[in-house]
């Protein structure tokens, strides 16, 4: 009866692995991501082209960080 048991727990301790390392493989986890992407930035702003400038300000004595969008 014990033996029935352990070989059940090991058996269902198989199963929820495979399944798990399926859904992993499935989902692209073990997939090598790449370390980092370039972004080119254009010399030239292009007519159409929407930027985000920020710069910090004091207000009352703290700095508080603005943001506005720029188009060209």
């Amino acid at each position: 009866m014990l033996r029935t048991v352990v070989l059940s727990a090991i058996a269902a301790l198989m199963g929820f692995t495979a399944l798990f390392v399926g859904a992993a493989s499935a989902t692209g986890y073990f997939k090598r991501q790449p370390v980092a992407a370039t972004v080119e930035i254009p010399v030239e702003p292009i007519a159409g082209d929407c930027v985000i400038q920020t710069k910090w300000m004091s207000d009352a004595g703290r700095m508080v960080k603005v943001e506005r969008p720029v188009c060209y």
